[in-house]
């Protein structure tokens, strides 16, 4: 007989699981989605007390047969919750109240009404209608209970409870200490009487911060954030600080002491801080020297800094008229100014003499003295006079894989996919023109029936930006930086096994408008199948993968594969005796590169050779030899390899047109062998020139 009421009261409280929330609502709350109450099933209701009838009847034993023994006024203190087992009264300072159902004890444990907890403790009630928890809070405490659970989680912790939440009568059932633990609140059992005595009195708590991490004597306001709060949730009516100052005349300690009391009276303890205060800062101390106070005009002139600050801080310095020479006579003025991490500034002046006595005209001057990667003036027209170095090409053999159509991405799709053995270069460049933030993926797949290795050799990366310029050099710089470093990865792949690679490139996210460039040398030992992809931030790249579409082109920009992505320039003859330059990306000294579209099977010329890259040997360079970058077409800006050194073009700002060059080396007295690794910067113009000729004799 007693199984099948088991299997039955186990049905039921299935049921009831899932009419929590009915049942909430049903209990007065107004905080939850579902509005007024539904009826409970009484077929359940009476199912479930007729099986717990034993149960019941043990418990009562536990409990007074005798009639209920009210509280009588002044038989407990001020601030008493006065709970009386298996009755529905409820005493607070003396005053009867109704419980919508009584304590009642089941095993052992006492349980009480929610909602009583709510209306006689002053807590606030709430429901997550997510995860279908009950929430009741008190000052800086969170109690989350489940119908049926024995855990409840207090403050996101779960917690063992002493006996599990039920629901009778439509209401909500919880262990009586299970609050009160948690809320830390002082209660006994009178075991004469059945009662249980809750002590709600508790004295505040005293809390603050202050606001300002460096308090500087006489110049700092300091001000402090009162984070004092009632265990019970009292309102807190009084403040009494002591220490507390608003600007602190002299350095040193000071102790701030806050106490608070609540409505009922009560003081919290003393709550205090230490605070450092120090003396007020210096300002820094502008200073710099130069090496003459008289110069010729075209004559170098070194700056000594000699600025300071009491806590050697990084200074900001903000020169005037600072000029490397001077090329007109009369009197010159320079100034520094310097400022340091507390905003403190100060400046210095200092006046050298230039004669009309000339050392180097301009134009010698920066061929001689300009640092390199820094730009100077030239004579966009003499440069096309220029004899043109014819080089010996050679290409070596490295796929490229030029992603650039659309430039601008619409939707979430396949840019570009092909598959190589060997050597690839995937050279990408794209703006997130959706109205969502996107990522942008390299998908690697091993298409062969034996496992693979794909090396990564070189790579420079830029994004996102709002600037397609600056991720071009940026990526350029980034990518010749590379070969300095010298380090790989390697990924394996199994057949048929697909991976994420590049993660500079994924772990971002891209806002509308945001751009990218990607420079990356790939090296895999057997066939490979590399697609660049554009998807929803909030998508997984893999599982989208097998039904995304290929995006088609934009009409405007290229998009391909192309074979002999190195291109090899040899120069045996010697160069640097007479002026000089070497034309790149013309597409007549220099032809562009041809391809395919492997997406659409349509023929591609990569327009400025994009993604190619140059090595140019240079064998025989004569002694005292400037070589300079000089861009033909438009503005540029990006960087090359140099004898192995990365080299920027230009260090700052950009070469504004074809009036302008940047110093790329210098040889010294002998005559030098030199290699120069360059390729195209995504956003900058092309054809551009390598410049030679002899350097000006130095003078004394």
């Amino acid at each position: 007989m007693k199984s099948w009421k088991k299997l039955f009261v186990a049905c039921v409280a299935a049921v009831q699981l899932f009419t929590v929330v009915p049942v909430f609502a049903a209990e007065g709350t107004t905080n939850t989605e579902v509005s007024g109450t539904v009826e409970t099933d009484k077929s359940s209701n009476t199912a479930e007390d007729s099986s717990n009838q034993e149960e019941k009847q043990q418990d009562n034993k536990q409990v007074s047969q005798a009639r209920v023994q009210s509280v009588l006024p002044g038989e407990y203190d001020k601030n008493v919750v006065v709970l009386i087992a298996d009755s529905n009264k409820i005493y607070q300072d003396g005053i009867e109240y109704t419980s919508p159902q009584p304590i009642t004890v089941k095993k052992g444990v006492s349980y009480i009404a929610i909602r009583s907890l709510i209306d006689r403790f002053g807590f606030k009630l709430d429901f997550d209608n997510k995860t279908k928890e009950t929430i009741i809070k008190n000052g800086d405490k969170e109690l989350r209970y489940k119908m049926g659970s024995a855990d409840y989680r207090v403050n996101g912790v779960s917690t063992k409870m002493k006996g599990a939440s039920y629901i009778s009568n439509s209401v909500f059932m919880v262990p009586v200490t299970s609050a009160m633990d948690a809320m830390a609140i002082p209660y006994k059992w009178e075991q004469a009487s059945k009662r249980i005595i809750i002590q709600l009195s508790a004295k505040p708590i005293a809390k603050f911060k202050v606001d300002q991490k460096d308090i500087i004597a006489g110049e700092t306001r300091v001000t402090f954030t009162d984070q004092s709060t009632h265990p019970r949730g009292r309102q807190i009516v009084e403040v009494d600080w002591d220490g507390n100052q608003e600007i602190y005349d002299e350095p040193g300690t000071y102790t701030i002491t806050l106490r608070v009391r609540d409505e009922d009276g009560e003081w919290s303890d003393p709550y205090s801080q230490t605070i450092t205060v120090t003396r007020p800062h210096t300002p820094p101390v502008a200073s710099f020297r130069t090496d003459k106070t008289t110069y010729k005009m075209g004559e170098p002139i070194k700056y000594d800094d000699l600025s300071t600050d009491e806590e050697d801080t990084e200074l900001k310095r903000e020169w005037v008229n600072k000029q490397p020479a001077f090329f007109e006579p009369g009197e010159k003025t320079i100034t520094l100014k310097v400022k340091n991490k507390y905003g403190l500034t100060a400046e210095v002046s200092q006046t050298i003499s230039v004669t009309d006595e000339v050392l180097y005209t301009f134009d010698d001057f920066n061929k001689l003295f300009t640092p390199q990667g820094d730009k100077y003036q030239v004579d966009a027209g003499s440069i096309l006079g220029y004899k043109e170095i014819k080089p010996k090409v050679t290409e070596e053999r490295r796929a490229l894989y030029r992603a650039n159509s659309p430039e601008e991405v619409l939707k979430d799709g396949i840019l570009y996919q092909d598959r190589v053995a060997g050597g690839a270069r995937i050279f990408a460049h794209h703006l997130n023109s959706t109205n969502y933030n996107m990522k942008f993926y390299i998908l690697v797949t091993n298409v062969s029936d034996d496992p693979a290795t794909l090396t990564v050799q070189h790579q420079g990366f830029a994004g996102p930006s709002p600037s397609p310029q600056d991720t071009g050099m940026k990526a350029t710089i980034r990518y010749f930086q590379s070969f300095e470093d010298g380090k790989t990865t390697e990924t394996k792949l199994k057949p048929n096994e697909t991976k994420i690679v590049v993660p500079e490139l994924s772990n971002p996210t891209f806002k509308p408008r945001d751009v990218f460039t990607l420079y990356s040398d790939f090296y895999g030992d057997s066939t490979l199948e590399y697609t660049i992809v554009a998807l929803d931030a909030k998508k997984d790249v893999l599982k989208e993968f097998e039904n995304l579409p290929q995006l088609p082109i934009d009409g405007k920009h290229i998009r391909g594969t192309f074979e002999n992505a190195d291109r090899v320039f040899t120069v045996d003859e010697t160069v640097g005796t007479k002026e000089e330059r070497l034309l790149i990306a013309d597409n007549n000294s220099d032809k562009y590169i041809t391809g395919s579209d492997m997406m659409t099977f349509e023929d591609r010329l990569n327009a400025g050779n994009y993604g190619v890259l140059y090595r140019i040997h240079l064998n025989k360079v004569a002694p005292n030899t400037l070589i300079a970058f000089n861009s033909r077409a438009g503005s540029y800006t990006g960087a090359i390899l140099v004898n192995g050194k990365a080299v920027n073009t230009p260090n700052q700002g950009l070469l504004k047109g074809s009036n302008e060059a940047s110093v790329v080396y210098r040889t010294g007295d002998y005559e030098e062998k030199v290699e120069i690794l360059f390729s195209p910067a995504a956003g900058s113009s092309l054809p551009v020139n390598f410049i030679f000729m002899p350097l000006p004799k130095a003078k004394s």
